[in-house]
């Protein structure tokens, strides 16, 4: 009996020896544990940090690519103002009051000729008093040459209004267009 409280006692002590054997092992594993638990953290933490640092600089390429484009709308928006103020400084009425000017004068013209025309035609017949005078042949030449200046003035003007008008209204079509735009 005694051999087996002896045998018990050494399987007690076994047992214990075990058991802190187990309780040191245990302990091991829960330090490699939060070790790991650690490591796996810093890792979240890191690729979390790198994340956000790349979303902030695609960000800011992104403001600054915004920016920059910003900045060239800006200029555009100056530069059809420029234009508007352009068209509208062009003193579009003051040509079309000369135009106008510039017509009435050349019926006027063609008016005073016709009617030297008449004259000189009826008056052929008619004694050498009412026959109109050397000077007046050379007048009604100027007369002509000054109405011939004046047709090719306003052709020029009718060229230049035209043009004008095209330039506005292809500024309009642009202006409509940019007003879609936004």
């Amino acid at each position: 009996m005694n051999e087996f409280f002896k045998q018990m006692e050494a399987e007690v002590e076994q047992n214990v020896v075990d058991k802190q054997f187990t309780d040191i092992e245990w302990k091991n594993l829960l330090i490699k544990n939060e070790n790991l638990i650690v490591d796996c953290l810093s890792n979240e933490l890191l690729y979390s940090v790198m994340n956000n640092v790349n979303t902030v600089s695609r960000s800011s390429e992104l403001h600054d690519a915004y920016t920059v484009e910003q900045a060239h709308c800006l200029e555009l928006e100056a530069e059809i103002s420029k234009l508007k103020h352009k068209i509208q400084k062009d003193d579009h009425s003051e040509m079309i009051k000369r135009f106008s000017n510039l017509e009435i004068d050349h019926v006027n013209l063609l008016l005073k000729y016709q009617n030297l025309k008449e004259r000189f035609g009826n008056n052929t017949s008619q004694p050498s008093q009412d026959t109109p005078k050397f000077d007046t042949v050379f007048e009604i030449n100027k007369m002509k040459d000054s109405l011939q200046g004046k047709d090719n003035a306003i052709r020029k003007l009718k060229e230049k209004i035209s043009q004008m008008n095209e330039r506005r209204s292809e500024a309009d079509h642009i202006l409509d267009f940019k007003a879609l735009d936004f």
